[in-house]
């Protein structure tokens, strides 16, 4: 979204409500005359129209709150998310408790539907994400071989603007040691000590490192846990001392400790504003929020009542509006799949509400299309939700494979999070075992709840017991007709 059509969505805001609300900040009037209206009174009547039926719904202070609130988390929604899995990855007695600085796993290793913490993790790789603070200096990403596989760590600052990756499509090196240097860092870099140096634009980062393997093999996931115990993250003066490191940091923003407060989305935005400097080229969206005390360091508190009460409304609000982005088609359209937006995990991205929503809380971050290209379906042919109550089928033709230089997969979701279901199985991958093709090299997947009759049961995706669903397709290191979504994906036909 250009800058000057998300201005303009700011000001129909503040006029009109924002995201389904319906605040008004003026109440309508008789028509002046003619003679008074340069612009012309048919105009005139034309705008007061369009806040008929809003009078009097808050006080004009309540519904700038509000419009100012909903921008708010449309913006700042990736560092509200980031805080709250810093807090939880590493204090959380429920998950992983590792310090900042420090490698982090699931529990059980490959991702299962018992991580429930949302982020649409996928079954085809297996993950280590970190939490890397530069605020004490450099750091050293260390990673082995992957002889072969497919690898990949992806940088990204905390709004989820990914600003490097070590990958065969990024180029250069995919293993080997990293140094990443802090914003303003004016020391010396040790010449031939590293196989690439990348200069952040934050002190704060998160890593997301996947290898390819096959979940269900024992052998891979032997061979998976090794690799990722090579990995390392090192204090730069330690890497080249040639000592150990032990992180021992848990000291983040407690995020817990608000839970129940309506202003919480925005007391940890206030923070994070903090210790993660907006760019300069946001300034125009932060004049906006500190009319309302959103913004660095921030006191809400100064707030009048009908301020934070519209605040309080758009913390309600607010993730709700973002899940309704993600159910609208925002590029091509196709066989009841459409593609993720074409600016999806692509750097310093000034469209905020795509940023949000299809980057942040789709799935924590999102690769650009070159790495990884998504299709999304949550319709079934005729246009109808998918839902625990149908029965669905998903024919791929051989021709129709997608063209990919990895691995492509579909994996079943509800609410984030992979599905429960009574074999454990959460997507088809191209690599799985036992998969049935019929004669003509086809491949015929059967998407329900209910268990099917044993000659399905190997091609079956089972569907969640009860609600609404989605359906990913993910192809890692596409073709070009997929980075410039001109492939067509197979239609998911509802049959019962």
């Amino acid at each position: 979204m250009e800058r000057r059509e998300l201005m303009r969505n700011a000001l129909l805001a503040l006029g009109g409500g924002m995201a389904g609300a319906t605040p008004a900040l003026a109440q309508t009037a008789p028509a002046a005359p003619a003679a008074s209206n340069p612009y012309g009174a048919d105009r005139q009547r034309g705008q007061l129209d369009l806040l008929q039926g809003q009078e009097g719904v808050g006080t004009p202070r309540e519904a700038h709150a509000y419009a100012m609130g909903m921008q708010a988390i449309e913006y700042g929604f990736p560092l509200i998310y980031m805080a709250n899995l810093k807090w939880t990855w590493s204090n959380d007695p429920t998950a992983a408790q590792r310090p900042m600085n420090s490698w982090i796993q699931t529990k059980e290793f490959v991702a299962t539907s018992n991580y429930r913490y949302g982020g649409s993790f996928n079954t085809d790789t297996v993950y280590m994400g970190a939490f890397v603070d530069l605020r004490k200096g450099p750091m050293v990403i260390s990673s082995d071989n992957p002889e072969g596989r497919y690898a990949s760590i992806q940088l990204s600052d905390l709004y989820t603007n990914n600003f490097a990756y070590i990958s065969k499509r990024s180029g250069g090196p995919i293993f080997g040691n990293f140094l990443l240097l802090p914003p303003g860092w004016k020391g010396e870099v040790p010449a031939a000590k590293f196989d690439r140096v990348l200069q952040c634009e934050q002190k704060w980062l998160f890593l997301l490192y996947r290898l390819r393997i096959d979940q269900d093999d024992p052998k891979d996931v032997a061979w998976a846990k090794a690799k990722f115990a090579k990995a390392a993250l090192t204090p730069m003066g330690d890497f080249l001392a040639g000592r150990s490191f032990a992180a021992d940091d848990y000291n983040v923003f407690n995020t817990a400790k608000l839970a129940g407060n309506p202003m919480r989305p925005f007391l940890i935005l206030n923070h994070m504003l903090i210790e993660n400097p907006p760019p300069a080229s946001d300034e125009i969206m932060l004049q906006g929020f500190k009319t309302v005390n959103i913004g660095p360091g921030m006191d809400l508190s100064k707030n009048d009542p009908d301020t934070q009460r519209g605040l309080a409304r758009a913390a309600r609000d607010g993730v709700p509006a973002l899940r309704s982005q993600i159910e609208r088609p925002w590029a091509r359209s196709v066989n009841g799949w459409f593609y993720f937006p074409r600016e999806v995990g692509q750097a310093r991205t000034t469209d905020y509400v795509m940023r949000s929503a299809w980057q942040s809380l789709w799935g924590i971050v999102a690769h650009p299309p070159f790495e990884c290209t998504y299709l999304w379906a949550s319709q079934d042919q005729n246009g109808e939700r998918l839902n625990s109550k149908g029965k669905y089928e998903l024919y791929m033709r051989k021709d129709q494979f997608p063209k990919v230089e990895a691995f492509w997969s579909f994996t079943m979701y509800q609410d984030f999070n992979l599905v429960v279901n009574e074999i454990n199985r959460w997507a088809i991958r191209e690599n799985m075992k036992g998969l049935k093709f019929d004669a003509d090299g086809g491949l015929r997947i059967y998407i329900q709840a209910e268990r099917p009759s044993d000659d399905k049961l190997s091609n079956w995706l089972p569907a969640p017991k009860s609600g609404n669903f989605n359906l990913t397709m993910r192809n890692y290191m596409p073709a070009p007709e997929l980075v410039e979504q001109r492939y067509d994906p197979p239609v998911l036909t509802r049959v019962g």
